[in-house]
């Protein structure tokens, strides 16, 4: 995490740079570039600033008048350029066919032909200019781009063709390829110099999208591609935010943040209030909460005087991620940005829970569901946090694979205590599989129906047994008799925590 962001903005003209005194609305305190076409074919990878827009998606209205000597109209040359940039990339331009002013800030993106740069004389052989009007602050890496607006200079001979550049019979340069390249600019790609790519600062016989520019906006919209995203499972767990981490830098694509960060996945499917702490001697803990487009929602970056961080939300169901974070830069001179840390996760919803996408014992593919949860009022609230002397109720629901259902087979429970293993068996009693660790102690044996239900424990009290303190992660599942050497549960466990 940075304490700081830089903004930027950027353009595009036509033969050499054209420095742009920008006016008015166009004072934001953002860089403003041109873009250059002589488009002469040169040769570093796609160019990224970070600046983004939020969910690789983004309206813009297009209703440009008149056609080409080709016949072409301009407005479905421009249309052609947006949807190749859809077509080939993970962007996806909404198209509204309604006619904006390029120069007015208004919120949303247009384009149109002018006589001026909204006011300023165009630089010299300048063809367009797109500008990146608004930008919106992150949590982490560069800004979210919220308005980008193109204006194409009407004094130049324009025409529609494919092709080279420079074809017999022909008069003027190709308005589809300088489109497709002013759209680049508008999703946040930079000039490429040393590959062939339409984003070349040049113009030139390149008339479609190349593979730097596909793998440029794969790049910066692709950026969770480059993290490992671990389950999250409700309880106490560790980790450490070393070299062997994503940075900041690899998720955003363009920032400037080398911060490590671990990344967590958890599915809510009813409204639930999670609590989550995160403990470390070594890190300047960050906490942050976001949605899998990386909408951030909410965090924390101190506790207190200590290196340690919180965050508590309600949040509807959905997909989320726990972003374990620090500073590039500890901002508390007693905490590093490196090191071990713990996170307790604990949730309270009205409902049970679903315990992740299904796994096997050899890895093979499932359909089954599984939902658990565990309540200390009779069904009133679900959670993972109790103390001692409250009366708990445990359940599980599984949904059979369709493959299986009808079929002969066995229900279990495991209940894992530190290394512990444990097997609910048909007398309803825990036992450690010591015994025989290579096997399944099943609870139940019947022909599977489509929905199995399992009372894993009633009217349980933990101190009337001696527990004051214990974590227990459930797994619950089905085998068939047939094949007794696989077994079908789910990833993220069923967690309970008693603590005083």
């Amino acid at each position: 995490m940075t304490l700081f962001h830089s903004y930027f903005i950027q353009c595009f003209s036509r033969l050499k740079r054209v420095p742009v005194s920008p006016r008015g609305q166009f004072r934001l305190g953002l860089l403003l570039l041109v873009l250059l076409p002589a488009w002469a074919m040169q040769v570093s990878a796609f160019e990224l600033k970070g600046l983004k827009w939020h969910r690789a998606e983004a309206e813009f209205y297009v209703a440009l008048t008149g056609t080409s000597a080709t016949g072409i109209s301009w407005n479905s040359a421009f249309i052609a350029a947006l949807n190749e940039w859809n077509a080939k990339t993970p962007f996806n331009f909404i198209l509204r066919e309604e006619a904006r002013d390029p120069c007015q800030l208004d919120g949303v993106n247009g384009v149109d032909f002018r006589p001026d740069l909204c006011g300023t004389e165009f630089g010299s052989k300048t063809l367009a200019v797109t500008f990146i009007r608004r930008t919106a602050p992150q949590l982490l890496g560069e800004p979210n781009i919220v308005e980008s607006d193109i204006v194409v200079n009407q004094a130049e001979a324009f025409n529609v063709y494919d092709g080279r550049l420079v074809q017999f019979g022909i008069q003027g340069l190709d308005f589809r390829r300088i489109a497709l390249h002013e759209l680049g600019h508008v999703l946040g790609l930079d000039h490429e110099t040393s590959k062939a790519a339409i984003m070349s600062p040049s113009i030139g016989n390149i008339d479609r999208l190349q593979a730097d520019d596909i793998a440029g906006v794969e790049a910066l919209y692709g950026g969770l591609a480059n993290c490992t995203i671990m389950n999250l499972n409700y309880g106490l767990f560790s980790g450490a935010l070393d070299a062997n981490d994503c940075t900041v830098q690899e998720l955003t694509a363009g920032s400037s943040d080398t911060s490590f960060i671990d990344i967590y996945r958890f599915d809510l499917f009813s409204e639930t209030a999670i609590e989550f702490n995160m403990t470390s001697s070594a890190l300047d803990s960050v906490l942050i909460l976001a949605d899998t487009d990386l909408q951030f929602l909410g965090f924390d970056d101190k506790s207190s005087n200590t290196c340690n961080s919180s965050l508590s939300q309600t949040l509807p169901p959905g997909s989320y991620f726990l972003l374990a974070n620090t500073y590039d830069v500890p901002v508390k001179e007693e905490c590093g940005n490196q090191g071990n840390y713990q996170i307790s996760a604990s949730f309270s919803s009205s409902g049970p829970t679903a315990l992740g996408a299904s796994t096997s014992l050899t890895g093979a593919e499932s359909n089954a569901g599984f939902r658990a949860g565990i309540t200390g009022d009779k069904g009133l609230s679900y959670g993972n946090q109790f103390k001692p002397n409250d009366s708990l109720d445990i359940s599980a629901e599984i949904t059979i694979d369709p493959q299986h259902q009808g079929q002969a087979g066995f229900l279990f429970v495991a209940a894992l205590v530190g290394e512990q293993i444990l097997f609910l068996n048909p007398q309803g009693q825990f036992v450690d599989s010591t015994a025989s660790p290579t096997s399944i102690t099943s609870s139940t044996v019947k022909f599977l129906s489509s929905i199995e239900q399992i009372e894993i424990a009633t009217a349980l009290v933990p101190a009337a047994l001696d527990i004051q303190n214990i974590v227990v992660d459930f797994y619950v599942g089905y085998g068939l008799i047939s094949n007794t050497n696989e077994a079908y549960y789910h990833q993220t466990p069923l967690n309970l925590t008693i603590a005083p």
